[in-house]
């Protein structure tokens, strides 16, 4: 005895004696209905009890078992379910027109019992297991819509707060009245802002590199720099277990003048080492010491060791997911972590422990070269320092005036975004949400638009579609010769950069399509503002102004331009580097030719990273207009931009100095 409701059968032929049989059959485990006739069953089947299961006949007057299953199948509401045909037919033409239909069975007259009984069972065991997976299947999109809710929570809501935390200690820094202790605390909030940053972007990571589809974007970084930044920000933990760290390079105890330079990603090595690092000091005796060791062959060797053994029961599955012994509230995840993020880092990890020995961590990375500027791939540009903050500044300077409109809904935003913008040229605006935006912007008085993503009243994608059919019907070029926007044929857009949390690349894929001109990841620092509206109207190649009939001063223009101090470290490097650019002009003129605007746009976003990380700042911003350029399919820009740099390439003027 059971106390689940028997599954429902309809039968349906039109020969009582046939639905007498199978009931017969049936009857003990199944509550049966049947009907005589096609239209009966299609009533019974769309009614308010539908079958779980139809037996259905072929050859019958009125509709036949075809139609009736084809009628069915059309049906959202009785599409899925089962239907096996029985009938006298026992041509294959027959059974495959059946199948073709939607049946998931054909049993052929005259009927076994034990042959009818298997199929009904096999069937309806399948239809749960379908319903089963159906359900789950609903759960696990449900399961992956809320986690794409809280990756936007984490991108969006998280991350707005922290804009106030990161940016404003950093205004406050710059008074140079505060006492060191106050210096201190703000650069503790600071950095810890930038901690809680990165916690926030790498536990959205370690899902993509779990899935496979995270985009590794390497960079030279210099791990000695990391680690010793990781050892500053564990020193408490450390100095709670009485336990010392020391790098060493090439068995050599390492001076803060070292560099070790690998192809990576930096946040992902702080990352990948604080985890390795505090395990070992977390499973080293106390009083002992800890060390970090790099060293060079064909590629960068770092290991962290420690004196104490891993415990023998997980060291065949050390870096597997949830693999943890005796370690209170221990997750497992650490390890697992640092194995992914060495794997997406085109590098190694393995375990060498013993009682005698201790434990080792070895990771191999490729290496990026002594001097870290010898990348390849696609460059990454890192972070300018003060010295190139006062190179932008003085870029910025040099600007006619400009009045720039940042729109955000958040009020400590705003003030610092119109911080950082804070020049005597530059005139503000600001605006609350996408629609404000709108209408300032089409009062035709603003050249340069900064903008938040998720606002109220209108978000940024929705503004920004606004702002580009007003553009379209009054046809407005942005101009930076005076504080309007003057009207003209074929006038280029007014650039409109996005401020979003976002940062992957269907993200900024979209924002491109949706209209805008740039994408800026949140928090976005002083220095990447600056270059950005560099970017659009550094020199006169970018901004569409008239050329200037004073040819002094075109001619002191371009001896300031074609004069480039360059590091003395890279003199015998860079004249086979200018003849290899020359050649990537004429690689790119070819693209142009055949109008293969995506290999000039990788071709430009490549040599604008390299340009500028051996010191060629001009020619690196060409590249960036020809890779902006590429992107909207601008091919007379793209054209003008590489006629000025096959010109700076022809009369560049290097003079090599020493660092101090």
């Amino acid at each position: 005895m059971t106390d689940s409701p028997k599954k429902r059968i309809l039968i349906v032929d039109d020969a009582p004696d046939n639905i007498r049989i199978i009931t017969e059959v049936l009857k003990d485990e199944y509550a049966l209905i049947a009907a005589t006739s096609g239209e009966k069953a299609l009533k019974l089947a769309q009614s308010d009890t539908p079958p779980e299961l139809i037996l259905l006949d072929i050859m019958m007057p009125g509709i036949d078992g075809y139609e009736v299953c084809r009628i069915l199948k059309a049906d959202g509401s009785t599409k899925d379910i089962p239907v096996i045909f029985l009938t006298a037919k026992t041509e294959i033409e027959d059974e495959i027109r059946g199948f073709e239909l939607g049946a998931v069975d054909y049993i052929t007259k005259p009927i076994s019992p034990p042959k009818i009984k298997a199929r009904v069972r096999t069937h309806l065991n399948m239809e749960a297991a379908r319903q089963k997976l159906e359900k789950q299947n609903a759960e696990l999109i449900e399961a992956a819509r809320l986690r794409e809710d809280v990756d936007n929570i984490m991108q969006h809501d998280l991350k707005g707060p922290l804009n106030s935390i990161i940016a404003l200690p950093n205004l406050l820094l710059q008074d140079q009245s505060l006492n060191p202790e106050h210096l201190e605390s703000l650069k503790a909030i600071e950095q810890s802002g930038y901690r809680l940053l990165n916690m926030i972007n790498l536990s959205l990571d370690l899902f993509k590199m779990e899935k496979g589809i995270y985009a590794f974007q390497p960079t030279p970084v210099n791990l000695i720099k990391v680690i010793r930044k990781i050892i500053f920000d564990i020193k408490g933990f450390t100095q709670a277990k009485d336990v010392t760290l020391q790098i060493l390079l090439e068995e050599h105890p390492s001076t803060e003048k070292d560099e070790f330079n690998v192809l990576a990603e930096e946040l992902l090595c702080y990352s990948m080492f604080s985890n390795l690092i505090k395990n070992a000091v977390e499973a080293s005796p106390e009083h002992e010491m800890v060390s970090v060791s790099f060293s060079r062959n064909s590629d960068g060797c770092i290991s962290v060791h420690n004196k104490g053994a891993v415990p023998e029961n997980i060291r065949a599955n050390f870096f597997d997911k949830y693999v943890t012994s005796g370690k209170r509230g221990g997750t497992g995840l650490g390890t697992y972590s640092a194995r992914l993020m060495a794997e997406n880092q085109r590098g190694t990890i393995s375990l060498a422990t013993s009682e005698a020995e201790g434990t080792r961590i070895i990771v191999h990375m490729p290496l990026a070269g002594e001097d870290g500027r010898a990348a390849s791939g696609e460059p990454h540009e890192d972070r300018p320092g003060a010295r190139h903050l006062k190179e932008l500044e003085s870029g910025i300077a040099a600007l006619p005036p400009l009045r720039v409109l940042v729109v955000d809904d958040d009020e400590y935003s705003l003030k610092i975004l119109t911080k950082y913008l804070d020049y005597p040229n530059l005139t503000v605006e600001t605006a609350g949400n996408g629609r404000a935006a709108v209408e300032k912007v089409s009062k035709g008085n603003v050249q340069m638009v900064f903008m938040d993503m998720e606002m109220p009243v209108m978000d940024g994608y929705e503004a920004v579609r606004e702002i580009r059919n007003w553009e379209q019907q009054v046809n407005v070029r942005p101009s930076i010769s005076s504080n309007t926007s003057q009207s003209q044929e074929g006038g280029r857009p007014i650039p409109i950069v996005l401020l979003s949390a976002h940062g992957e690349a269907e993200i900024r894929q979209r924002s491109l399509e949706a209209g805008f001109s740039h994408h800026l990841v949140k928090p976005a620092r002083k220095t990447e503002l600056l270059e950005t509206l560099l970017r659009f109207f550094q020199g006169k190649s970018f901004v569409g102004t008239e050329k200037s009939n004073d040819s002094s001063n075109q001619r002191d223009d371009t001896n300031q331009r074609c004069s480039v101090e360059i590091d003395a470290d890279f003199e015998d490097i860079i004249p086979s580097f200018l003849d290899n650019k020359r050649g990537d002009v004429a690689k790119i003129n070819d693209a142009l030719n055949r109008r293969d605007f995506e290999e000039i746009r990788k071709m430009g976003h490549k040599l604008k990273g390299t340009s500028r990380m051996y010191g060629f700042e001009y020619m690196s911003t060409l590249c960036l207009a020809i890779e902006e350029a590429a992107r909207n399919q601008e091919a007379d820009i793209i054209r003008e931009n590489l006629d000025l740099l096959a010109d700076h390439l022809d009369h560049v003027i290097i003079k090599y100095v020493h660092e101090e």
